[in-house]
């Protein structure tokens, strides 16, 4: 693969590319190389959830490239313990957008990924989200926070049975932003009515849905049968079970699920207990979940979903890939220069070793992240 600049120059056997004798090489004998990961649904790690502030968001793009990961939509949610307005909202979206145009040393921030605020309140869609924090679908309001983001929202999860949704979700449409269905407790009927007005994306499938049934399949039986559904997937072993996820890979096939680690604040924390807000949170290896509740998104990096859905489901490790990569480009349009390795694409690469460990990260041509395997010549 040769690098120039920004950019993938060539790809190819060595006697088939004219490398430059100035070249730097990087020796990736035994290792795998990819493209980098992309992660349209991810709330924080390290202690911290994105848009907080400025340092802290940008820091969160240093950190998350040691999990592989060159492009990111940072996710703002319903899920902190503080009573949320509109105006905080809008503060956050504000904080990231900056972020984005001050540039940083770490993963490319995409675009915002919106997971709500308008969600199902019920108990057996909303999983860990504060209802108190929930609003009800309003055009106006979501004309605000893309006027706030200056263009840059890429996905909204919104509850398609929610009175007002079929009008946001045409918007979206129009304002090209991939309206995902999630949350919810949408019949199949209201599922249907939703991937016709546009809707693109299925939130977290499995989780924050309705459960499967013979006769009433809701969303869940729309997302496994509409072509027009990209299925987000959080692989992390917690969240869906390796036969859930088989049941998926073979409605979808590859191309139709994107990888997602829904990563909150509890993601490269140590074991231990928690608190937050009024509920106490419970980090476990890779889990995170309240006392005695529900899990609280995810804790596994994106090279562990990777290497979990491939060892879970058989899939081959290039299938797996493409998940993380290339599949979530398509999603929110910017495969075109994402994705693969590709000339003329963005030289964003990342190289493995066998167990999927992360050597090395390359965004936009430069190294931002190497272990002591791999360096430069």
């Amino acid at each position: 693969v040769l690098i120039e600049r920004d950019k993938i120059a060539a790809v190819g056997r060595p006697e088939d590319v004219s490398i430059p004798t100035d070249a730097r090489r990087i020796d990736a004998t035994d290792k795998l190389v990819a493209p980098g990961f992309l992660d349209t649904h991810t709330h924080g790690r390290d202690g911290d959830y994105f848009g907080e502030d400025l340092d802290s968001t940008a820091e969160l793009c240093r950190s998350i490239v040691r999990t592989g990961v060159t492009g990111l939509l940072p996710t703002l949610a319903t899920l902190l313990p503080i009573q949320y307005t509109l105006e905080m909202i809008l503060t956050r979206i504000h904080t990231v957008r900056q972020v984005m145009k001050q540039g940083h040393s770490g993963a490319e921030i995409l675009g915002i990924h919106m997971e709500g605020p308008c969600l199902s309140s019920a108990d057996t869609a909303r999983g860990s989200q504060v209802v108190a924090n929930l609003r009800q679908p309003s055009v106006k309001e979501l004309r605000r926070m893309v006027e706030t983001s200056e263009d840059t929202i890429r996905k909204i999860s919104i509850a398609p049975e929610l009175d007002g949704a079929l009008d946001m979700i045409r918007e979206m449409v129009k304002l090209n932003i991939a309206p995902c269905a999630g949350h919810s407790t949408a019949t199949y009927e209201q599922a249907t009515e939703a991937i016709q007005a546009g809707v693109s994306c299925a939130t977290h499938t499995f989780n924050g849905m309705i459960p499967l049934h013979h006769r009433r399949p809701g969303l869940l039986g729309a997302v496994l049968t509409s072509d027009a559904i990209s299925a987000e997937l959080i692989a992390d072993g917690q969240h869906v079970s390796p036969t859930a996820m088989e049941i998926l890979l073979r409605c979808k096939g590859a191309s139709g699920i994107h990888l997602i680690t829904d990563n909150t604040i509890w993601a490269g924390m140590p074991n231990g207990v928690y608190e937050d807000g009024d509920r106490t949170v419970v980090k476990e290896e890779n889990r995170a979940y309240v006392k005695g509740g529900t899990l609280v998104g995810s804790v596994a990096p994106m090279n562990f979903c990777v290497r979990n859905i491939a060892r879970s489901t058989g899939c081959s490790l290039a299938k797996a890939v493409q998940m993380a990569t290339l599949n979530p480009a398509a999603v929110i349009g910017v495969d075109d220069r994402k994705g693969s390795l590709e000339p003329g694409k963005d030289a964003d690469l990342v190289i493995l070793d066998e167990d999927i460990e992360i050597c090395m990260t390359i965004v936009k041509g430069q190294v931002v992240h190497h272990t002591a395997q791999l360096r430069l010549e």
